[in-house]
């Protein structure tokens, strides 16, 4: 995990209504390949071992409920993303509460965005970047994003199992409720982003298009 940085005061800081903070630059290669499913499994499970003793007191997994809650509120019909849709969105958000965001699953502090878009790749190995959404929550919270990530990439199913086995914890058996919960987030957040920048539509589309299909699955 890349640390804060000291030189100067790490932050938080806010300037003009926007947030930062500062870190240690570490070197890296954004050119190289992707980690090993091996070697990302065992990152990540490092990180977890590491955050687990952290005492601070921090928001807990629901308040990431409550903001995908606004966000909806805020969305409003249009050709791309119909009244259906939103509806069906919160219907979801509601339906997963339960099991994801207010889960009895033991919980400890997460990164809160695992992705493969938030490793730095250094001779040392991965280094874990982008901690400003952590949180407290069960761990298959972050391990479902590392898998959703990985999946969004191309990557096939045994990729998927030689990185959760390399993390190794029985506990993170079962994520698909974990994994339609990541698969939502993304919907609404892109659905939101695309109302701010006209950039976003083409990727918004797309992970509307993948849920879609997935609930259809599911219904099926």
């Amino acid at each position: 995990m890349v640390p804060p940085t000291d030189i100067l005061p790490p932050g938080p800081h806010v300037q003009d209504g926007l947030w930062m903070t500062l870190w240690k630059f570490v070197p890296h290669d954004a050119q190289a390949p992707p980690s090993e499913p091996r070697q990302l499994g065992r990152s990540l499970r490092r990180l977890h071992a590491v955050l687990a003793d952290f005492p601070g007191d921090l928001a807990p997994l629901s308040e990431t409920r409550d903001w995908l809650e606004r966000l909806l509120d805020e969305l409003r019909p249009s050709p791309s993303l119909t009244k259906q849709d939103i509806d069906w969105l919160r219907f979801e958000l509601d339906a997963l509460t339960p099991s994801v965001f207010e889960s009895s699953l033991p919980a400890q502090a997460l990164h809160g965005d695992v992705s493969m878009s938030n490793l730095l790749r250094t001779e040392g190995g991965p280094a874990w970047i982008d901690l400003e959404d952590v949180c407290a929550g069960p761990v298959a919270w972050d391990v479902s994003g590392l898998v959703s990530s990985a999946r969004a990439r191309g990557q096939n199913a045994k990729f998927i199992e030689e990185l959760l086995a390399a993390y190794g914890d029985p506990g993170v058996e079962d994520l698909d409720a974990f994994l339609e919960a990541h698969a939502l987030y993304e919907v609404v957040w892109q659905a939101f982003e695309a109302r701010r920048r006209p950039r976003a539509m083409k990727r918004a589309a797309a992970s509307l298009a993948l849920w879609r299909e997935g609930r259809e699955g599911r219904a099926g």
